[in-house]
């Protein structure tokens, strides 16, 4: 199942770090050889976007905006909750600097930029502005 491979590649990443989560030692974890991970996920790149999805799944609880939100509340809201899920897990912020977003992430970032554009800002500036609280918000939890 690839929730129990993410779980457990989770639990480890908190024990070692992202150094030092390797496939073979996930196998290990798991009791299956490391072959057997691959089923799942095509390479450790793919299995890192995983757990990235599945951080921001658990811990970032004002990802979309809410209806009583002003798109400046919501931007603040967004960033702090994306802080504290970058946090929740050791290395986060590494984990998801690198990462390719799956469509969950993309579903999250339409409804993002609609709402902003519902509140007058143009397309372009409303991505400018979740891209740069994103990157500034990663780079902040890496100095952390």
């Amino acid at each position: 199942q690839p929730n129990t491979v993410i779980r457990a590649a989770l639990d480890l990443l908190n024990e070692v770090g992202v150094d030092g989560l390797t496939t073979r030692k996930l196998a290990e974890r798991l009791g299956v050889q490391q072959p057997a991970l691959y089923w799942h996920f095509r390479n450790k790149r793919a299995l890192l976007d995983a757990l990235a999805e599945a951080m921001l799944a658990e811990n970032h609880t004002h990802s979309v905006p809410r209806a009583d939100d002003d798109w400046r509340s919501f931007l603040i809201g967004n960033a702090r909750s994306f802080r504290q899920a970058l946090l929740a897990y050791r290395d986060g912020a590494r984990i998801h600097a690198g990462t390719r977003p799956g469509a969950p992430q993309m579903e999250t970032a339409d409804a993002q930029l609609r709402f902003l554009c519902e509140a007058g800002f143009s397309a372009g500036d409303a991505v400018n502005a979740l891209m740069t609280i994103s990157y500034f918000t990663v780079g902040a939890v890496l100095e952390e």
